[in-house]
């Protein structure tokens, strides 16, 4: 019946059944193992059970294992796997902050070279998409992989049966991010941008065929900016614009979720995206595969001698809505434009009406949980039912 459960619970990843060991867990390279979490009590009957997996290592690399625990809603004794445990946390199906990929590959280099033998094991929950993500930023980063789409489909054909291992859009897009950072030898540095305006082009099929959006703007876990919800929206209308009276200065790693709320007491979360402020003036250059999860940033010229910068994305760059293959909720058409100005980190610190109370500047570690709609999505809860819908 266990076995049974474990089954189930890892879906579609490959598991590692040989010498009676039966666990959620693959070899990537001969020295980078990806796995489920190592559970204990109740969870270990459906999950790699802690016991089983510190058995397995200490047989196959004894004394030449190390951890990595990239979860951030949970945690083990590290005495488990004799305290040889890194900790680099970020929130399930999200990305994490680009400041830790390096220093999470750096940390796994280093431990690779100081043995022939060594081996770094590398989990988060379900052992598939935060594993997938910092895995693939390990393989460009020593060089395995030339680009990020190549990392993301040995990643996949290693750790899943149907190739399917990084799928989130955000998730793929921190991945391309490293990715240029390696190929380009770019140097990371906080970038300030002033975002101006924000239209939405497609008009999703939420009520009666129509939709009353409005979207939310988070500095990693801050609400940062709200905008009015926009009522009246005409069946078949293609763009909406979201003015924004006073610009908004973002930067870092930024969280855009978008509404619809009907009525003041119904409120549903339609999809969101993450994006990091210095790629919008860095944007990806590799040329990933159609429908691939990048953001594409135009510079138009202004009036006044400056420039705008304007960062697309379409259906499948958008986190949940990528999920809609049958186009039932959303056209294939969507797309979500933010238009910048350049700033600068003093712009962090000013104030406005529009802002949130709760708005940090860029680089405080004040990064504080917004509790209103920040709730980890169980990625079964996002499948679509089956539909069909035809846009004008």
């Amino acid at each position: 019946m266990a076995a049974k459960l474990r089954e189930l619970v890892s879906k579609n990843k490959t598991r590692y059944i040989d010498d009676n060991f039966d666990l959620d867990l693959t070899y990537i390279c001969n020295n980078v193992i990806a796995m489920g979490f190592p559970a204990q009590s109740l969870e270990s009957v459906y999950r790699n059970d802690m016991e089983s997996v510190v058995k397995f290592l200490d047989k196959k690399h004894p004394d030449h294992y190390k951890v990595y625990n990239l979860c951030s809603e949970r945690n083990y004794d590290t005495s488990k796997f004799y305290n040889r445990v890194a900790h680099y946390p970020f929130d399930d199906h999200n990305p994490p902050k680009i400041e830790l990929i390096q220093p999470f590959c750096d940390d796994v280099e280093k431990w690779l070279k100081e043995g022939k033998e060594n081996v770094a094991v590398i989990h988060c929950k379900a052992g598939k998409g935060r594993t997938g993500v910092m895995i693939c930023a390990l393989l460009l980063h020593q060089g395995k992989c030339k680009t990020a789409e190549e990392a993301m489909e040995k990643y996949g054909e290693k750790r899943t049966r149907d190739g399917k291992g990084v799928t989130i859009p955000s998730q793929r897009r921190y991945v391309q991010y490293y990715g240029e950072i390696i190929r380009n030898k770019l140097t990371y540095e906080t970038v300030t941008l002033l975002l101006q305006r924000v239209q939405l082009e497609t008009v999703p099929m939420m009520s009666n065929g129509s939709c009353c959006p409005y979207f939310v703007v988070y500095k990693q876990k801050v609400k940062v900016y709200t905008s009015e919800v926009v009522k009246g929206i005409k069946r078949g209308e293609r763009i909406i614009e979201f003015d924004i009276p006073t610009t908004v200065p973002i930067c870092g790693d930024v969280k855009v979720e978008f509404f619809h709320k009907p009525s003041m007491l119904d409120k549903k979360s339609m999809f969101h995206f993450w994006f990091n402020t210095f790629f919008v003036i860095h944007p990806i250059t590799e040329q990933g595969r159609p429908g691939s999860a990048t953001c594409n940033t135009e510079v138009i010229p202004v009036a006044n001698g400056g420039e705008e910068l304007v960062m697309g994305l379409n259906k499948d760059a958008l986190d949940k809505a990528y999920k809609d293959k049958t186009n039932k909720l959303y056209s294939p058409n969507l797309k979500i434009r933010l238009y910048f100005t350049r700033g600068n980190n003093g712009d962090m610190d000013k104030r406005s009406p529009n802002l949130e109370d709760s708005m940090s500047p860029c680089g405080s570690s004040n990064d504080l949980l917004e509790t209103e709609s920040w709730e980890s999505e169980d990625e079964a809860c996002e499948d679509w039912e089956d539909g069909t819908v035809t846009y004008v």
